[in-house]
C-alpha cells in the first residue's frame, strides 16, 4: 500500500471513529439532560399537587379541581390505588386513558413509550382522603423532545458528512505535501540507478525540517557512495598495477625458459630465481590485501588489558634489533609506563612502523617513549630519505608511495601504513607524521590514558 493511501486511510478511519464517538456523546448527553429536565419539572408539579390535596379539606376545595388546575397542555394525571384501579383520571386526550401504571409503594420516574407517543412519567405515593396510600401519576407528552432528538441526529449526520469531505480534501493536500518530496527522492534514486550518476537533490527551504534532513542525508550518502566508488576504482587499479609487474616478469621468464631453459643452465637458474622472487612478492601483496580488508571491513576481536607498555615496547625493539641489519634503540622513562591496550594490535603497529623505517633508513632507528598526565607518546625516529612536505598528507593512503623505484627495491606494497591507520583507528590511537627530506621521518603514536574499553578486564 502506498504511503499516501495509508496516511489517508488511517486519518479517515481515525476521524470517522472520533466523529462517531463525539456524536454519540453529544446526542445521548443532550437527550439525558433534556429528559431529566422534563422529569424534574414533573416532580415539582407532583409535589405541589400532593401539598394542595393534603390541605384541600381546610380550604374546602375539591380534589378534582386541584388536579385539574395542574393538568398539562398535553398530558394525563391519574390516582391509582393498591388494587391498580384508577380512582381519578384527568386527561387532555381520551387516548391517554390507559396510561396508568401499576401501584408501587415508592417514588419513581421513567420514560413510557407507546405506539405513537413518548411520555415522561413521575409517580409518588400519596395519602388519600380515606387514609389509603395511593399513587399520584403524572404523564407529560414529550414527543416534541423526541422531535428535537431526531433533528439533532440529522444535524450531527450532515455536519459529520461535511466534516469528512473537508477532512478528505485536507488529507489529499497534506498527503501531497508530505509524499511529493519523497516521490521526487525516489525518482532521483531511480535516475541514479539508471545513469550511475551520483547527483544531488535540491533542498527546498519550504520543506519541513524532517524532509530537509532527509534531503541532506541523501546528498551526503551520494557523496559517500561517489567517494567509495572512486576509492574502489583506484584500489582495483592500484592492485592491478601492483600485480601487473610480477606477472609480467613471470610471463617473460617463463617464455625465456621455454625457449632456452633446457639448453642453458644459467638462464634456467636465473629464470627460476626470478619467478620464485616474484611469486613471493605476489604472496606478500596478497597477504597485505587480505590484512587491509580484514581491518577495514570486519569486526576485530580486541582484548584490552592493562599492560606494561615500557616492557612491551622494549621487547619488540630487542627482537627486531636482532633481525635488522640496522641498529634499533629504545629510549623510555625511568619508571615503567602502564596503560590499557590490545597487545597484539600494538605489536603489529610497532612492527609496521619499524619495518617502514628499516626499509628507508640505513642509520640507527630510535624508539622514544614519553608520558604526560593524560597521554603516552611513542616516537619511531629514522634518519632515512624523508618524505616531501606535499606527500605527507597522503602517507597513510593505500598504495601511495613516495619513491616507487625505491619501494620496488625494498619490496614495499604501499599497504603497510594504510593497515597501520586502520589498526590505530580501531584502537583509538592517534597517528602523527613529521618528516624532512634527507633528514628523516618521525611517526608518533598518541595513546590516550583515559580511554575506557568495554572489554577491559
Amino acid at each position: 500500500m502506498k504511503l499516501g493511501t495509508r496516511i489517508q486511510l488511517y486519518t479517515t478511519v481515525t476521524t470517522i471513529f472520533v466523529i462517531i464517538c463525539t456524536n454519540i456523546v453529544v446526542y445521548f448527553t443532550y437527550k439525558h439532560y433534556a429528559l431529566n429536565d422534563e422529569i424534574g419539572q414533573l416532580e415539582n408539579r407532583a409535589v405541589n399537587i400532593m401539598k394542595e390535596i393534603k390541605n384541600d379539606d381546610a380550604r374546602d376545595i375539591q380534589t378534582e379541581a386541584i388536579i385539574q388546575s395542574h393538568i398539562l397542555s398535553d398530558g394525563y394525571i391519574s390516582i391509582v390505588d393498591k388494587k391498580d384501579h384508577s380512582i381519578m383520571q384527568i386527561s387532555t386526550d381520551v387516548k391517554y386513558k390507559n396510561l396508568a401504571r401499576p401501584f408501587q409503594n415508592r417514588q419513581y420516574q421513567k420514560i413510557v413509550h407507546t405506539k405513537d407517543n413518548h411520555f415522561a412519567l413521575v409517580s409518588i405515593p400519596l395519602i388519600w382522603k380515606n387514609g389509603e396510600v395511593v399513587n399520584l401519576q403524572i404523564f407529560e407528552n414529550v414527543n416534541f423532545k423526541y422531535d428535537s432528538f431526531s433533528t439533532l441526529r440529522w444535524i450531527l449526520l450532515l455536519s459529520s458528512l461535511m466534516l469528512l469531505v473537508i477532512i478528505y480534501v485536507l488529507n489529499r493536500i497534506i498527503t501531497s505535501v508530505i509524499t511529493n518530496p519523497i516521490h521526487h527522492l525516489i525518482d532521483k534514486m531511480h535516475e541514479i540507478e539508471r545513469t550511475n550518476n551520483y547527483s544531488h537533490i535540491d533542498v527546498n527551504e519550504r520543506d519541513s525540517k524532517e524532509l530537509k534532513a532527509l534531503s541532506v542525508s541523501f546528498n551526503d550518502m551520494m557523496d559517500e557512495l561517489k567517494s567509495h566508488d572512486e576509492r574502489q576504482q583506484v584500489f582495483i587499479m592500484n592492485a592491478s598495477h601492483e600485480l601487473k609487474t610480477p606477472i609480467t616478469v613471470i610471463h617473460s621468464y617463463s617464455k625465456m625458459l621455454k625457449r632456452f631453459g633446457k639448453t642453458k643452465p644459467d638462464i634456467l637458474e636465473e629464470g627460476l630465481t626470478a619467478i620464485h622472487d616474484e611469486g613471493l612478492k605476489m604472496k606478500y601483496l596478497t597477504e597485505q590485501l587480505l590484512d587491509f580488508t580484514n581491518y577495514t571491513h570486519s569486526e576485530q576481536a580486541l582484548n584490552f588489558k592493562r599492560e606494561n607498555l615500557t616492557k612491551l615496547t622494549s621487547e619488540i625493539v630487542t627482537t627486531l634489533d636482532h633481525v635488522y641489519d640496522t641498529e634499533v634503540k629504545f629510549e623510555g622513562p625511568e619508571e615503567d609506563v602502564y596503560t590499557c591496550i590490545d597487545k597484539k594490535s600494538y605489536q603489529q603497529l610497532m612492527r609496521i612502523f619499524l619495518d617502514n623505517a628499516y626499509k628507508y633508513s640505513e642509520d640507527v632507528i630510535r624508539v622514544v617513549m614519553e608520558e604526560t598526565k593524560t597521554h603516552i607518546y611513542v616516537h619511531i625516529v629514522d634518519k632515512g630519505i624523508g618524505i616531501p612536505e606535499a606527500d605527507i598528507p597522503h602517507t597513510f593512503t593505500r598504495f601511495y608511495r613516495v619513491d616507487k623505484a625505491r619501494a620496488r627495491q625494498t619490496g614495499g606494497t604501499g599497504l603497510g601504513l594504510a593497515i597501520a591507520k586502520e589498526i590505530a583507528k580501531n584502537n583509538q590511537i592517534q597517528l602523527h607524521v613529521k618528516s624532512e627530506l634527507t633528514v628523516g621521518t618521525t611517526f608518533t603514536l598518541e595513546i590516550n590514558k583515559g580511554v575506557q574499553h568495554e572489554t577491559l578486564s
